[in-house]
């Protein structure tokens, strides 16, 4: 890691993520229920839900921003206690802001990672812009760091054991969960689900 990928690292305070081609391989999953209606299914890496509890045991806020809706986005934000799922918006940044607002945070104090034209105003704007081998040119050119592991294979894993490394946690919390025990991955305020018509069910 260089200096300068680690001082941007060791400020941040939120990591904000995108879904489809980050927490899940990008690829979408259709089926058909007796009824006739159609449904999908996203398959998430279990690598990358350590990853969260160990961000929000070191009280990191976790939020997701996607332009695409379904349940199985908030049971997984849910489960791993992120703050919030943000949930049809192409455009990102008013999440972003509410964001910065609500949590009284600075954007250099934010990380994002997403993969796609949608993303980049958020690559652009916060303080660690993190993107996966697969993205699109344009958001590789504005990403600070790219991961060598692709969407829904460890690539959020990999960012965020980045981060923690970089402010002196990662081996602290590493040593620390060969004696301990996990507390129930609860954000402190709830989840909060803020779902937007624009996007795509």
């Amino acid at each position: 890691m260089n200096e300068e990928l680690r001082a941007r690292a060791a400020k941040i305070k939120a990591i904000l993520t995108d879904v489809d081609g980050i927490l899940t391989d990008g690829k979408l999953n259709f089926f058909v229920l007796p009824d006739g209606r159609v449904d999908e299914f996203k398959s998430f890496n279990a690598l990358d839900g350590i990853a969260a509890r160990m961000c929000r045991h070191c009280s990191i806020t976790l939020g997701i921003i996607t332009g695409r809706r379904h349940p199985a986005t908030i049971h997984r934000a849910r489960a791993l206690g992120f703050s919030y799922v943000y949930q049809g918006f192409l455009t990102k940044t008013g999440p972003l802001e509410d964001i910065l607002k609500r949590e009284n945070l600075r954007p250099e104090e934010v990380a994002f990672i997403g993969d796609d034209l949608t993303d980049l105003p958020l690559l652009l704007k916060v303080g660690l812009a993190v993107t996966v081998p697969n993205a699109v040119d344009a958001v590789k050119k504005a990403a600070h760091y790219i991961t060598t592991r692709r969407g829904g294979d460890g690539a959020y894993r990999e960012m965020t054991d980045l981060i923690l490394e970089a402010q002196g946690k990662l081996e602290p919390l590493t040593q620390q969960m060969l004696t301990s025990t996990w507390g129930e991955a609860k954000s402190p305020n709830g989840l909060q689900i803020i779902t937007s018509q624009e996007g795509i069910s």
